[in-house]
């Protein structure tokens, strides 16, 4: 089954339709998608054109969390690259076709 690329917010944006404050969300590839969910304007550039170029002009970022030193308990950063299963896990079907 393919999945879809997960899109993380990175800023916000004015909408070039109706002027309101949009969500900017980039994908795992680095498509911009700025699509308007009050007047459905789409907005769509990929990465190394020069739309991208010009839409990421306009977004705001959103500010990074700085970590708080005073905190001691930090959660730990995840790592960069998640290995595969050894195998696959358990499920339903393992059980019909006999596999334990």
């Amino acid at each position: 089954m393919k999945t879809r690329p997960t899109k993380t917010i990175i800023g916000t944006a004015e909408c070039s339709c109706c002027g309101r404050e949009i969500p900017a969300r980039e994908s795992e590839t680095g498509t911009l998608n700025l699509s308007c969910q009050w007047c459905d304007l789409p907005l769509y550039a990929k990465k190394g054109t020069e739309a991208h170029k010009l839409l990421m002009a306009r977004v705001k970022r959103k500010a990074e969390p700085e970590p708080d030193a005073t905190h001691p308990h930090q959660p730990a950063a995840l790592p960069a690259e998640v290995k595969p299963a050894a195998r696959a896990a358990r499920s339903a079907f393992d059980i019909l076709s006999g596999r334990v």
